[in-house]
């Protein structure tokens, strides 16, 4: 690579990960198509989800350099073109971990690996990928979701609710069609209020008044 990413902490655990070693990848974000609603300090909200964009050359415009290397440059500069805005490595969002045959796995801060025997499991902290998501919004980073666009998303909520409407259920697909329809309604009232759905008698911070000089 021409930019070597933001790697954190390198994993320490005898002698690496039990799993091919894999490439970097940068997180791009379409305002257009790439969000999740999700539920998040007892309330509903609309945050940014990513599409990955690995180091591998000949993938994705990807080119390979002298040596081995690999130079994605003009690659991210198609996904800009695209309407993809691409998370700089710096903002570390990216970690790795040295593998047992040679080489790193690039995984995301957020996930950590358990090694039992030839496993591996992954714990997913959501609640602090839930809290960098919806802060890229705070700080300015990534823009907050475009109403029209999220009434896109709310039309395919509601035809995955139509389609078991009225059918007898598995006490299994019963649950998922609770859930569904549940986070449907919640959708609804997010673009009604242009605003986080808070539930569980949660209520939004108080703005705090001007101070009288």
């Amino acid at each position: 690579m021409t930019n070597q990413p933001w790697t954190g902490q390198d994993f320490q655990a005898n002698d690496g990960l039990p799993i091919a070693p894999n490439k970097p990848f940068w997180y791009m974000h379409n305002p257009n198509s790439c969000w999740e609603f999700e539920l998040h300090r007892k309330r509903w909200l609309w945050l940014p989800s990513f599409r990955t964009l690995f180091e591998i050359a000949g993938v994705n415009n990807v080119r390979m350099v002298p040596r081995g290397g690999t130079d994605s440059t003009m690659a991210r500069v198609r996904m800009m073109d695209n309407g993809f805005q691409i998370l700089d490595l710096e903002m570390g969002y990216q970690t790795r971990f040295p593998t047992k045959s040679g080489g790193f796995y690039y995984a995301s801060v957020f996930d950590t690996p358990k090694v039992s025997g030839k496993r591996i499991l992954w714990k997913h902290d959501r609640e602090g990928y839930n809290e960098w998501r919806e802060g890229l919004m705070n700080d300015g980073i990534l823009e907050k979701p475009d109403m029209d666009i999220l009434s896109h998303f709310m039309d395919m909520q509601e035809k995955r609710v139509q389609r078991h409407e009225g059918k007898h259920l598995t006490p299994r697909i019963k649950k998922m069609y609770e859930h569904d329809t549940m986070k449907l309604e919640y959708m609804k009232k997010y673009i009604e209020t242009g605003g986080p759905v808070y539930i569980d008698g949660a209520e939004p911070p108080k703005k705090k008044g001007k101070r009288s000089v």
